[in-house]
């Protein structure tokens, strides 16, 4: 016995009352489900469909399908995290080297100003104020392509919401390291120096990697992702 389309939609139906709201997650939870009640069904022919469905389900544990869930939404963070690494390693090669090693030079430089590390603050709350600005906007346009189209995508969600939160996270400690004893340069060594130049030359990349590079490639990285991705 096979499953109809109108079971299929009873599943995703299922799916979304159990807590899974991005359709990638609730197409391969459908498509284990599906698997699973034909092979229940060859056992015992005589199973019902919400029967069938329900021991099925039994077997994701007592969190149902959030262990899922949490799984995937790691294996999709780690994968925008291995994208970010990828887009950074591409400044420190040529042609982009030079200005990374420009914008470092001059971060150091600029720590022999009286008020630098004013300046420093400055571009490190700009970046972060930019980030949660990016949150609230994506926020938006993803609900209201939401209603539109009735689906949502966890890598998009990643990609527009909460990369750009683990990433001012990540900025926030990255900037913080240099300047836990001392914000004052004079007092720093020439290795420490040159530490919170090469930090806030990464805070500056991550910035614009995260809100200008990665954004303007989203639609490629989703329809590798997700092939039907295009067709929505």
């Amino acid at each position: 016995m096979k499953l109809t389309e109108t079971h299929i939609q009873e599943l995703y139906t299922f799916t979304r009352k159990h807590f899974v709201y991005h359709y990638d997650v609730q197409t391969e939870l459908v498509d284990h489900l599906a698997n699973d009640i034909e092979d229940l069904w060859l056992a015992q022919p005589n199973l019902s469909f919400q029967d069938a469905r329900d021991a099925s389900f039994k077997k994701f544990g007592v969190f149902g399908f959030m262990d899922v869930v949490e799984k995937k939404q790691s294996q999709m963070t780690k994968k925008y995290f291995k994208i970010i690494l990828r887009f950074v390693k591409e400044w420190f090669r040529l042609p982009k080297i030079v200005l990374t090693l420009a914008l470092i030079l001059g971060f150091y430089k600029l720590q022999d100003v009286e008020s630098s590390y004013i300046i420093y603050v400055v571009v490190f709350f700009i970046i972060i104020g930019a980030q949660l600005v990016g949150i609230f906007i994506n926020s938006r346009k993803l609900k209201k392509k939401y209603m539109e189209s009735g689906k949502k995508w966890m890598f998009e969600d990643i990609i527009s919401i909460n990369g750009l939160g683990n990433t001012a996270l990540l900025i926030f400690y990255v900037f913080d390291f240099p300047f836990r004893t001392s914000g004052d340069f004079l007092l720093m060594g020439e290795f420490r120096k040159f530490l919170s130049a090469f930090l806030i030359t990464l805070v500056v990349l991550l910035g614009y990697i995260t809100l200008v590079v990665v954004p303007k490639k989203a639609q490629q990285l989703l329809i590798e992702m997700y092939p039907e991705y295009k067709l929505v």
